[in-house]
């Protein structure tokens, strides 16, 4: 189960959401693990090793795979679950932010569960340091919903190529969305049945919170997350209209 604890680690002390234990006993036996090579003798370790060899390239310039495609995921899994209204996942007047933190931890903690699942075999397994700031992420954007959403939508609405060529869908927005604390259910049906729609939602929430959110807050403590906070996931005109204006 997911447990309430104090944590010192920098992100997170300074990350203004509950801090949250993400590790059930499910979950601790594959997160934030170094991969593993047991051996009877040297010979069957060096055959394992011939195995399990990884990114021989990425291993040999220190490059660490991207962190962002885990978080991307988990919250469009995210609003996937809030669409279809299996999970309370925006604060209101009937959810508590305790609720939401706990749901969105869960989230996160699967999420990272499957990347480490999908890479025991390549040895990029996430380093402890990029877990927790995958969880970070995805329960900070969770945790706003609302208020990253809003400025989604105001910061897109009034780009005169993006109404121009009806480019909406780039954005993860519709041409008339209204806040989803309206009760609304427009958005949350286009998000049911459009996975690519969903996907851009999520990487523009993300891009906001990294910019809006994380950097100046590592920035005012002085600390720093394994990817230095990069974003790259955005293309020209996006990252245009969602952080340069």
């Amino acid at each position: 189960a997911l447990v309430i604890k104090p944590n010192n680690t920098p992100f997170r002390k300074h990350n203004v959401v509950p801090t949250i234990s993400l590790l059930s006993s499910r979950t601790s036996k594959v997160a934030f693990t170094n991969l593993h090579l047991a051996a009877d003798d040297d010979d069957n370790k060096e055959e394992k090793l011939k195995i399990i060899k990884g990114d021989e390239l990425r291993a040999a310039t220190g490059i660490r795979p991207s962190l962002h495609p885990v978080a991307i995921n988990a919250i469009a899994e995210a609003l996937k679950l809030r669409a279809t209204g299996k999970e309370a996942l925006t604060v209101s007047e009937d959810v508590q932010p305790l609720e939401v933190a706990m749901t969105a931890g869960r989230i996160a903690a699967e999420a990272i569960e499957r990347r480490q699942n999908s890479s025991q075999q390549d040895g990029m397994t996430l380093e402890p340091e990029e877990g927790q700031t995958i969880a970070g992420r995805v329960v900070g954007v969770i945790m706003r919903f609302n208020e990253l959403e809003t400025m989604l939508h105001g910061k897109v609405k009034d780009v005169d190529w993006v109404a121009k060529y009806g480019q909406w869908n780039d954005f993860g927005i519709l041409k008339d969305e209204v806040p989803t604390a309206t009760g609304d259910d427009s958005i949350h049906i286009r998000i049911k049945d459009d996975p690519l729609f969903t996907m851009c939602r999520a990487e523009c929430l993300l891009a906001l919170f990294l910019h809006y959110v994380e950097m100046p807050q590592l920035s005012k403590a002085g600390n720093t997350v394994p990817d230095g906070s990069l974003i790259d996931f955005l293309d020209d005109d996006r990252r245009t209209v969602l952080l340069e204006s």
